[in-house]
């Protein structure tokens, strides 16, 4: 927190745009806030020079779309093994042993597959268990633990039932049996009415017995009931018709965790039933051939969920700081991975920017326009310029000569103090990384640029007190 009211609130500008990147993309945060800066810095000297603000920011966004064509062209789309391992990389700092974590997470439980990251040891590890991810939530936030957003389920029983809950007493003999053991309850429902809803949160906030549950609606009770069989034979369930039938613990499916949000829902560490699980797989393939299609995406999602496996790395360090900045290294990788593995890489190192701030020579566009075209493009150098000034090399010479190059794919690898190819040297950037760091770094430098002033609460002020106030007549 800065003592002036006036500097936090710009801090907290910056903040928020590169969360917003990291949002979006999972990583970029500070090229995003380094374009956000010297396009203020900068085109403030401008407009105290005189120039229209109106007229700079017009100029920046046509110049920006530009640059995302170019960026578009140039993005390397195939991504082999060794090229994905260099994402983890760079992403992890060049930490061997979590780039090791991050490259075998991805490959296990591939671009869909659930990652949780927990607290470890000294050493950080990886455990690959199998896992399910279900994009429905909890129905009440009070059914998230105290002072968090998600409720956390440690070894639970699961229900899945199909028939829809609308009393307690449907389920009360199951509450009986379970409360008797101490541990939580997961129920997957067609339906649950809220009376029930009601009666659960109760027991739940008040820890009589802690359960969590969710519905599966879909268009059409058919479809919704699909889902349900699916979830049942993943969590190893009896998928119930008649919740009455439900006798035994034995009817009910066990997990390692459940995590439910307001949004999701990840069941780690099932166990279901191999033999059942293909014959599911083979039954919903079949149903794929015969399917209408706007179907078959929704046969092709449910068929990838059998395959889905979840990661859990336990993240190590030898302090607490140590801990977190592995885990934030750890999370920036993952995010770069499944980026690459989605949207394509570009050449490391600001080497992109670079190179396409060269076609801004080229850009043709009104003249009132065309200082925020050179203002983006002295922006667009500002990544690598940083970079080399970090490792205390003279930044001019080494852009004089990259600008020199035709090769985009031509950088400078500041670890090695040598120009040559990024791809092959292993310095690879995500293109939603670049994308969208550019994308909001420029929305927020136009943005500070045409504000005129900036309204802040000032803390120093003291009201009058009621009863010193004069009376006055109106």
């Amino acid at each position: 927190m800065m003592n002036d009211r006036l500097q936090e609130m710009g801090a907290a500008i910056i903040r928020q745009s590169s969360s917003q990147t990291n949002k979006y993309a999972g990583d970029g945060t500070t090229t995003s806030a380094l374009i956000a800066a010297n396009i203020f810095e900068l085109g403030q000297s401008y407009v105290s020079a005189g120039h229209n603000p109106i007229y700079l920011t017009r100029g920046l966004k046509e110049a920006r779309n530009k640059i995302l064509e170019y960026l578009e062209e140039i993005k390397t789309t195939e991504i082999d093994d060794q090229l994905l391992y260099n994402v983890a990389k760079v992403s992890c700092n060049y930490d061997e042993n979590l780039t090791n974590i991050v490259f075998k997470a991805i490959k296990e439980i591939g671009i869909n597959g659930i990652v949780t990251i927990e607290p470890g040891g000294t050493e950080s590890i990886i455990q690959i268990q199998q896992g399910v991810q279900i994009l429905r939530g909890f129905m009440h936030e009070k059914f998230a633990d105290k002072g968090t957003t998600k409720c956390i389920l440690h070894y639970p029983f699961i229900l899945t039932s199909k028939e829809p809950i609308l009393q307690i007493k449907q389920i009360l003999p199951i509450l009986e049996l379970i409360k008797n053991t101490s541990s939580p309850l997961f129920i997957i429902a067609s339906d649950i009415s809220e009376e029930v809803m009601s009666q659960l949160l109760y027991n739940h906030t008040k820890d009589i017995l802690k359960v969590c549950a969710i519905t599966i609606p879909g268009m059409g009770q058919s479809f919704s009931n699909d889902l349900i069989d699916d979830f049942s034979i993943l969590c190893n369930s009896q998928s119930v018709d008649n919740i009455q039938t439900v006798k035994q613990l034995s009817q009910l499916g066990r997990a390692v965790k459940i995590e439910v949000t307001n949004t999701e829902t990840m069941i780690i560490g099932t166990q279901p039933n191999e033999q059942e699980v293909e014959n599911r797989k083979y039954l919903i393939t079949n149903q794929q051939e015969s399917a209408k299609n706007y179907n078959i995406q929704t046969l092709k999602e449910r068929l990838a969920r059998f395959d889905g496996r979840t990661a859990i790395i336990y993240i190590g360090g030898k302090s607490e700081i140590e801990m977190h900045e592995n885990r934030d290294k750890l999370v920036d990788s993952l995010n770069a991975t499944k980026s690459t593995l989605k949207n394509g890489v570009l050449p490391g190192g600001g080497t992109a920017l670079l190179h396409a701030s060269k076609l801004l020579d080229y850009l043709s566009i009104d003249v009132q326009y065309q200082l925020g075209v050179q203002l983006l493009q002295q922006t667009l150098r500002q990544p690598i310029k940083q970079l080399c000034r970090n490792a205390g090399i003279n930044d001019g010479q080494i852009i004089k000569a990259l600008l020199e190059e035709n090769d985009y794919n031509i950088g400078f690898d500041q670890r090695r103090s040598c120009i040559g190819n990024m791809i092959d040297l292993g310095v690879i950037d995500s293109f939603a990384v670049v994308k969208h760091s550019l994308l909001d770094g420029i929305s927020l430098g136009s943005m500070l640029l045409s504000t005129e002033a900036a309204v802040v609460l000032d803390k120093t002020y003291t009201p009058t007190a009621l009863d010193k106030y004069k009376k006055e007549a109106f």
